[in-house]
C-alpha cells in the first residue's frame, strides 16, 4: 500500500503534474518534428540549452519552455498547412503555462485549459457538422472500406482486411486511367450495412462531442464530465491512433480533473500515448 500512498501523493498536486505530462510529451513532439527544418532549429536548441545550463538558477523565466515554445511557433510559421490541428492547441497550452510560470495563479491556469478545450472541442463539431461529405457518412464509409479507421481492430478479422485490399487496389486502378474517362467503381462493403453504420456513427461523434464540450464549460470538474471526455478520448483512439493529440487532451484532463482515480486514468492514457508517439506508432 506504500506505493498506492505514494501515487496519490503524486496526483493530489495535480497542476505540477499535469505541467510534468506535458513536458514530457512536450520534449518527445518537438525530438519529433526536429527533422523538419534541423538546420534552422539548431541554433535555437543550441543557445537556449546554452542559457539553461549556465542560468537555470540564477533567473526566474522558464528557459525550457521558452526554447520549446519557439519551436512550436517556429513550426507553425513553416509549416502552417502540414501541421495537425493538436500543434495549435499545444503552442496555446504551453503558453499558458508559460504565463503561469509568472503569475502562479492556479485558477487562471485551469480557466485557460478549460476554454481552450471547450474551443477545441466544439470547432472539431462545428467542422465535421458544417461537412457534407462526414455528415452523410461518406467519410467514414470510404476509409472504413480502405481499412483507415478502426485499424487496430483488423489484426482479429483477416478477411475484412482482404476486402479492404481489393478496394484499395480497385481504387489505385482507377487512378492510373485517363480522368476524362468514365470509369467507375463499386467500393465492397467490408461488412453489410456499412453505410447506414457510418451515417449513424458520424452523427454520433458530432453528438457526443457537442455534448463533451458543453459540460465541460458547464461544471469542468465534475466526475461525470471527465467520465465522457475520457470515452471521447478512447473512442477516438478507437477510431483512429491520434496519439499526440490524445495525450494532449489527457494531459488536460489532469489539469481539470478533481477525481484521484480519474486523473491516474487520464495520467495512464497519456503516458500510454506518449509512449507510442516515441515509437512511431500512432500519429503524433
Amino acid at each position: 500500500m506504500t506505493y498506492w500512498s505514494d501515487i496519490k501523493d503524486k496526483l493530489k498536486n495535480h497542476t505540477e503534474l499535469a505541467i510534468q505530462l506535458l513536458l514530457l510529451m512536450l520534449a518527445a513532439y518537438i525530438f519529433i518534428m526536429a527533422e523538419k527544418h534541423s538546420l534552422r532549429k539548431t541554433p535555437v536548441f543550441f543557445v537556449g540549452l546554452l542559457i539553461w545550463f549556465f542560468f537555470r538558477t540564477k533567473t526566474k523565466h522558464p528557459i525550457i519552455w521558452l526554447v520549446l515554445f519557439t519551436l512550436l511557433v517556429f513550426d507553425l510559421f513553416h509549416l502552417y498547412f502540414r501541421v495537425a490541428n493538436h500543434h495549435f492547441m499545444l503552442t496555446f497550452v504551453v503558453l499558458s503555462v508559460i504565463f503561469y510560470m509568472y503569475h502562479k495563479r492556479t485558477d487562471i491556469l485551469q480557466k485557460n485549459i478549460q476554454i481552450l478545450l471547450v474551443v477545441v472541442v466544439l470547432a472539431s463539431a462545428f467542422q465535421k457538422l458544417m461537412s457534407n461529405q462526414f455528415m452523410s457518412g461518406d467519410f467514414y464509409y470510404y476509409l472504413m472500406n480502405r481499412a483507415f479507421v478502426f485499424d487496430v481492430f483488423h489484426t482479429f478479422f483477416p478477411e475484412i482486411l482482404e476486402l479492404a485490399k481489393s478496394n484499395s487496389e480497385s481504387i489505385l486502378a482507377v487512378q492510373d486511367t485517363d480522368p476524362n474517362g468514365t470509369q467507375s467503381i463499386v467500393l465492397k462493403d467490408i461488412f453489410p450495412n456499412l453505410g447506414f453504420i457510418c451515417l449513424i456513427y458520424a452523427w454520433s461523434t458530432v453528438a457526443i462531442e457537442f455534448i463533451v464540450a458543453i459540460a465541460i464549460l458547464w461544471k469542468p470538474r465534475n466526475k461525470w464530465t471527465h467520465l465522457l471526455f475520457v470515452a471521447m478520448i478512447f473512442g477516438i483512439l478507437c477510431t483512429r491512433l491520434e496519439v499526440g493529440f490524445m495525450a494532449l487532451l489527457s494531459i488536460c484532463g489532469v489539469f481539470l480533473c478533481s477525481n484521484l482515480k480519474l486523473r491516474l486514468l487520464y495520467v495512464m492514457i497519456a503516458i500510454g500515448c506518449i509512449t507510442l508517439m516515441v515509437t512511431k506508432i500512432g500519429y503524433h
